[in-house]
């Protein structure tokens, strides 16, 4: 099973957000920026802080892939 956050950066696109803008606005680590970029696991609490800033649910800013 995998994660992606495509979602998260058309969000980013469509909102005119930089990755340093969503930093600070979600007040998150570079690290946990660099996570993100990487498709790799993140802690919910990261994901509620994204989804609060974008005002949407977690389904409109991460996607999991099933292995096959």
């Amino acid at each position: 099973m995998s994660i992606r956050y495509d979602k998260l950066w058309i969000l980013m696109k469509d909102n005119k957000m930089k990755k340093q803008d969503l930093a600070k606005a979600a007040e998150i680590s570079q690290g946990t920026m660099t996570k993100l970029n990487q498709d790799r696991v993140v802690s919910m609490e990261v994901i509620l802080r994204l989804c609060k800033v974008f005002h949407c649910d977690v389904g409109d800013i991460m996607e999991v892939i099933e292995d096959v």
